[in-house]
């Protein structure tokens, strides 16, 4: 039996690239419109700390970040976790989505958003 090695970094295509990139693009513009129909009102590209997410919305506290294909690799995905610290540790609530869930399910996001919403309002207490 021969033994194959497989790189764990493969080169990616530039073609591969550039379809992904075109299409995080596509769906960032698509959740924007859909936020706005729907109702909510989350900020684009906005900064929190030293970080940057693609939505927020200061009034329910919710992030939403969309996965293209570099969250994919591992070390990507490591390098989140100090950023993942500081958010909860303002009390934000961080929705990942990727690219596909924004294309394909789109109504599933919203259930999300949507369960969130409730959710924190009950939580909330006047002292």
């Amino acid at each position: 039996m021969c033994s194959q090695i497989i790189p764990l970094h493969q080169k990616v295509p530039e073609k591969v690239i550039r379809h992904s990139l075109n299409n995080t693009i596509k769906t960032v513009d698509k959740l924007d419109k859909k936020l706005s129909e729907k109702g909510y009102l989350f900020l684009r590209n906005q900064k929190i700390g030293h970080y940057n997410f693609n939505f927020y919305a200061p009034e329910y506290k919710i992030a939403i970040e969309i996965d293209g294909y570099a969250h994919e690799f591992s070390d990507i995905y490591n390098q989140d976790a100090p950023k993942k610290l500081f958010i909860s540790s303002l009390g934000i609530t961080v929705f990942r989505f990727t690219d596909y869930q924004i294309l394909v399910d789109i109504d599933e996001i919203f259930r999300t958003l949507k369960n969130q919403i409730q959710t924190s309002a009950n939580d909330c207490h006047v002292v």
